[in-house]
């Protein structure tokens, strides 16, 4: 074994497949095969489930590449002149549409500015359909509303907790949420969202009655249909500048606020799990302040990639 070949294995961790780590590196893909075929006959054991397409870590592959990488920065701590930029990574990630449209790309142009290189390949989707490709490998993490049920296999790691509000048009009267919703018509969040069941339980718990006039599935046009003074609804203030027009005002939704959960969702056991901390740190760090922040988990210690490219490949415009 030597070090070629442990970054050669950590390139594929990182990258997803044999020719995208090829590619990385700068081996054929033949290349990268034969290397982790010897490797496997050194070792004695199997690193990669090659009955799926790409193969996978499997266990073994997932400690050794933990191993790998402690090496490996053993190694390059030695010397300057030892460091190499072996793969960066590639980060297959999900979010609900609203921190697409809000935090999330404040956390990924801070990493950028702190010279991260990690390629970012993108899904919206609603949190329960995210929770599932990240159950199923299909996602390496996923910016989520805390899920009411957690699979066992998955990672909870909260970043931020955000306050519902009363959006309506200025020249509404009234002073209380229930009185604003309660002699408007209500433009209703789209209740197959996390965000949207959650309002709609708390609605119905306080017996508001309101007058749906309209259910729609992303925050933009929620907020456009109550700016144009079609009704009044309920979102997550998401802290974000500039996040309402200026013909709109907002009232606290409950005393407290009811509020909403974020949080990155992972896989126990996942190679690329230290660019998922990079995600994690990064929106801990722009979320909003004081008690909408959550306190992060301790993480240990590591060596980073980088980011450079983003990828946005989205699947739909839901919450």
């Amino acid at each position: 074994m030597d070090v070629k070949t442990l970054y050669t294995l950590i390139a594929i961790a990182d990258r997803g497949s044999f020719a995208e780590a090829g590619n990385a590196i700068g081996l054929s893909l033949s290349a990268v095969s034969m290397q982790m075929r010897a490797l496997e006959e050194e070792l004695g054991t199997t690193i990669f489930d090659r009955s799926r397409r790409p193969p996978v870590l499997t266990d073994a592959g997932l400690a050794l590449t933990h191993r790998a990488r402690e090496l490996i920065a053993h190694w390059e701590s030695m010397s300057a002149a030892l460091k190499k930029d072996a793969a960066g990574g590639l980060l297959k990630l999900g979010s609900v549409h609203t921190c697409v449209s809000g935090v999330l790309p404040l956390a990924l142009k801070r990493m950028q500015q702190q010279g991260h290189r990690v390629d970012i390949h993108l899904t919206t989707g609603l949190t329960h359909e995210l929770e599932k490709a990240v159950h199923h490998r299909q996602l390496d993490v996923a910016v989520v509303t805390e899920p009411e049920a957690l699979r066992s296999d998955l990672e909870f790691l909260p970043f931020a907790d955000e306050p519902y509000v009363v959006i309506t048009h200025r020249s509404t009267p009234g002073d209380t949420d229930e009185q604003v919703l309660q002699s408007t018509p209500y433009v209703r969040f789209n209740r197959a969202a996390r965000v949207g069941y959650l309002i709609h339980e708390e609605i119905v718990r306080r017996k508001i009655e309101v007058r749906s006039v309209m259910e729609i599935d992303n925050l933009e046009g929620v907020i456009a249909m109550v700016a144009n003074g079609l009704g009044s609804s309920v979102v997550p203030a998401r802290d974000v500048k500039n996040e309402f027009p200026a013909a709109i005002r907002t009232i606290p939704f409950g005393s407290p606020p009811l509020t909403r959960r974020l949080g990155v969702l992972v896989p126990r056991e996942n190679p690329r799990a230290h660019l998922s901390r990079l995600l994690h740190d990064a929106l801990c760090a722009v979320s909003g302040a004081g008690e909408r922040r959550v306190k992060k988990a301790p993480v240990q210690p590591r060596n980073s990639p980088n980011v450079d490219v983003i990828d946005m490949t989205t699947k739909e415009t839901l919450q």
